[in-house]
């Protein structure tokens, strides 16, 4: 009986949560956190939530909305509040309820067109992290999800770091298709070159259907990728066979910036009116002028 006097008030210790949001279903797992989907009690929005635990990190827990905080952009999901309790940090961030971008990639690849606007948004996003000063380390086709609008929405920040230009990175980590020589070779490491490998192979699989390095076992793979081994089958369009093998240069010095890539001649192809960040407004109220309004509502309560 002493135990369950004992344990009632941890469910209390989520209040701080729970008093605004009600959570729905798992949607994800991203790095060290589930990661759900809730609606928000006031306003009946919904939300992404990634729980973290904070027992049993390998580093702070904040370092990942730390990083988040400083992001904004039409491509990078956004982090709206983090509420911090006991037991958790839960970061409410915008849901992008196209699902991820893995989901939208038939068995042999994408249509050119549709590839071809989809990783220009996700190269814009990558090349605001970088001008921000921050390496993702982690993309892959399940760290990019769309949304209603079928636009392009970067998650999942939980391996990311900040770099200084100069200054080399030395935690070896990511998902092991997607990783550089460099990091599969445990070398100190430049920030933005591995995201620029791991771009390569997403545009492999936008293309394709499939990633271009697959080993028997995990030796064979790392040594596939150590040493740049790939085909590319003759349906990709010859434009986007040369921006792959300049992406999977596995030399990191040789590999283009973003910037640079963004300028290739097959993301150049029917580039239409300049980006023009100013859509329609949706029908839904803004998440992001809600959450400042909750601020507002928080503060009052005080």
């Amino acid at each position: 009986e002493l135990e369950g006097m004992l344990q009632e008030p941890c469910s209390c210790d989520e209040i701080p949560f729970t008093d605004h949001y009600q959570l729905l279903k798992t949607i994800g797992h991203g790095g060290f956190g589930q990661v759900k989907l809730a609606r928000h009690l006031l306003t009946g929005a919904e939300v992404a939530v990634k729980i973290l635990p904070k027992e049993g990190q390998v580093f702070p827990v904040l370092s990942e909305p730390d990083i988040m905080m400083t992001l904004s952009h039409p491509h990078v999901i956004q982090l709206f509040q983090v509420i911090e309790t006991v037991q958790n940090a839960y970061l409410v961030m915008e849901y992008a309820s196209g699902g991820q971008l893995s989901h939208h990639i038939q068995a042999g690849g994408m249509q050119e067109e549709e590839a071809r606007r989809l990783f220009r948004q996700i190269a814009r996003a990558v090349n605001y992290c970088h001008k921000k000063g921050v390496v993702h380390r982690d993309l892959k086709v399940e760290n990019i999800m769309l949304d209603a609008r079928g636009n392009i929405k970067l998650i999942d920040f939980g391996l990311s770091a900040r770099f200084i230009a100069g200054l080399k990175l030395n935690r070896f980590w990511g998902t092991l298709a997607y990783l550089a020589p460099e990091i599969a070779l445990r070398q100190e490491y430049e920030g933005p070159p591995v995201d620029i490998w791991s771009l390569g192979v997403i545009l492999y699989f936008m293309l394709t259907g499939k990633c271009p390095f697959m080993g028997i076992t995990t030796k064979h793979l790392l040594k596939l990728i150590v040493c740049g081994r790939y085909q590319i089958p003759h349906h990709v369009p010859t434009y986007a066979q040369n921006l792959i093998c300049k992406l999977l240069t596995v030399n990191p010095k040789q590999r283009p910036t973003v910037q640079q890539i963004l300028q290739h001649p097959w993301l150049r192809q029917s580039e239409y009116l300049p980006y023009n960040y100013h859509d329609p407004l949706p029908k839904h109220p803004d998440p992001a002028i809600m959450a400042i309004l909750l601020n507002k509502i928080d503060k009052i309560l005080d």
